[in-house]
């Protein structure tokens, strides 16, 4: 017999309607992880042997140089910033967050044109200063070490955001113990601040690494030769989506297996710290010169990974904005927005409706719905969109195969397409957002809201919508930029004839045509700052 529990399960709708948008949710990663078992053609044999050595290295040395950098690079600069004072500190504490908001395909392309041989830098190195700069003054930017660089400036933010977080709420008791038995500043922070903050850190950078994986702008513009790149070279320069499906299930087992690595290695260890023992950090003053060395090292990042190429963008903005800036612009500026909130309003819509069957029906089943439709967030963008293109062709077959002759209805190459997309993707972005947010809602409301006869429909109505508002526009705000700076994705499902300011940066890029491209990569930016602005007053707030 049924166990009562089991027998709500089975007949609650809110339960049937979560699972239902799970296994939506889920289908393309099914689809793509179903053909791993499915042999290959020729095809497939050429790419197994003479491709993927290479796609493999490729992948591996990235992920490698950028595991390195981002953690040298943020956990330095959150360290600085959550243990000393020294000048600027302030100032650094939010600002080295900004780079987050330069996607790492337009900061790829704004080095380029800056190390150029005709730049307005090598220009005036050569006729003001007289040194013979060559084709590349210090190294050719269009490599694995190029790309390397630009992506950790573009992503060791994921690294001190958290980082910064983690060291700011460590007790100052170890610390102190640690003094009390001899140990230099140096000890301390290998000996007991890193180990204590390894959550952190292993978290930060695993994000980083995931933006590795997802990158395709940045790494085909340098000619570097990834998974990501191969899935696009299958599908669109061999015409054999069988291939770039069986690239794309090898590269989410590759995902997996990295989250399940760090959890299993992470294993029983625990990183808390007593109530009672807990005492906050004072922060140390930094006279000079060492002082102006944490300005240094802190300055670094932020010119390099962000103002620099700021400037030069807002540069050839300045020079190309009239030619650019017209009717199809402005068409360009329409598809990004309005797509961006249609994506948004859906993704928060059903991320609200899971949040709250598994706020309202609790139970391992329900939280296993939970994960399984925030999954598509940890693969790369080309891995969900190859998954999603395969049923959907299959769908606009047997459409044509019912319809009547003359009538045809698709949904590949459609908005509908698009969207569905976004929301396997960034299901995860909206979701965390909004289950963060009704954590801080006492159960007891919904309680007493049950007991006065509202039903589940009016509690979420009148109880939990306003009391989210804030998660809601949160969650909202941050799909509409992840949308927006979108590329890989939108590349492949992108209607016929239709662009975005992502997709025209990137092809202005392609053609090296970097200052015409400038304008929509300024907007892009632009926008991205602001959830940059409101994750640092929030932070601000909670400290």
């Amino acid at each position: 017999m049924l166990s009562l529990q089991m027998h709500r399960q089975l007949t609650n709708p809110w339960i049937w309607g979560a699972m239902f948008a799970a296994l939506i949710i889920a289908l393309p990663l099914l689809v793509v992880f179903s053909n791993i078992l499915i042999p290959g053609d020729d095809t497939w044999m050429h790419i197994l042997k003479n491709l993927i050595p290479t796609y493999v290295i490729n992948t591996l040395i990235l992920m490698a140089g950028v595991a390195l950098l981002t953690f040298i690079m943020g956990v330095s600069t959150a360290w600085l910033v959550s243990m000393y004072s020294f000048p600027g500190r302030k100032f650094f504490s939010w600002a080295l967050i900004m780079p987050i908001a330069l996607p790492a395909y337009i900061s790829g392309f704004t080095w380029a044109g800056i190390l150029d041989y005709t730049s307005p830098v090598y220009v005036f190195l050569r006729n003001h200063l007289g040194v013979d700069t060559g084709q590349y003054l210090f190294f050719n930017i269009h490599s694995i070490p190029g790309a390397i660089i630009i992506l950790s400036l573009a992503l060791y933010p994921y690294v001190f955001l958290i980082s910064r977080a983690y060291f700011s709420r460590q007790s100052s008791t170890l610390f102190e113990v640690a003094a009390s038995l001899g140990k230099k500043q140096s000890q301390i922070f290998f000996g007991v601040a890193l180990p204590l903050a390894r959550p952190a850190i292993v978290a930060g950078v695993s994000l980083a690494l995931m933006e590795v994986l997802n990158d395709y702008g940045l790494a085909r513009y340098f000619g570097v030769d990834t998974f990501t790149t191969g899935i696009f070279t299958a599908w669109f320069a061999f015409s054999h989506p069988q291939s770039a499906l069986k690239l794309s299930a090898y590269l989410m087992i590759f995902v997996l297996a990295l989250i399940i690595l760090e959890r299993t290695q992470r294993g029983k260890m625990r990183y808390d710290m007593l109530g009672a023992a807990y005492r906050p950090i004072k922060r140390t003053t930094l006279d000079n010169p060492k002082g102006v060395l944490a300005l240094i090292l802190c300055m670094i990042p932020f010119l390099l990974g962000f103002l620099i190429p700021l400037i030069m963008l807002s540069y050839w903005s300045s020079l190309t904005l009239v030619d650019v800036v017209d009717y199809r612009f402005t068409e360009l500026l329409f598809n990004s927005f309005l797509l961006a909130a249609i994506a948004s309003l859906v993704v928060t819509a059903f991320a609200l409706f899971i949040a709250f069957t598994v706020r309202s029906f609790p139970s391992r089943f329900v939280r296993f719905l939970s994960r399984i439709s925030t999954l598509g967030y940890a693969l790369p963008g080309a891995v969900v969109a190859i998954g999603i293109l395969i049923p959907f062709l299959w769908i606009d077959g047997m459409l044509t195969f019912f319809s009547s002759p003359g009538f045809r209805i698709a949904l590949t190459g459609t908005w509908f397409a698009l969207i569905f997309a976004y929301l396997v993707r960034f299901m995860a972005v909206g979701y965390n957002s909004i289950d963060s947010g009704m954590e801080r809602i006492s159960p007891s409301l919904d309680e007493a809201s049950r007991s006065l006869g509202l039903s589940n429909m009016k509690t979420l109505g009148k109880i939990n919508i306003p009391l989210l508002r804030g998660a809601l526009i949160s969650a909202s705000l941050l799909v509409f930029i992840d949308v927006l700076k979108e590329l890989p994705l939108t590349l492949i499902l992108r209607p016929f004839n239709f662009d975005t300011l992502a997709i025209r940066a990137f092809e202005f890029a392609s053609d090296e045509r970097v200052a015409e491209a400038a304008p929509a990569a300024m907007i892009i930016i632009i926008t991205g700052m602001v959830p940059v602005f409101l994750l640092n007053r929030l932070m601000a707030g909670k400290s």
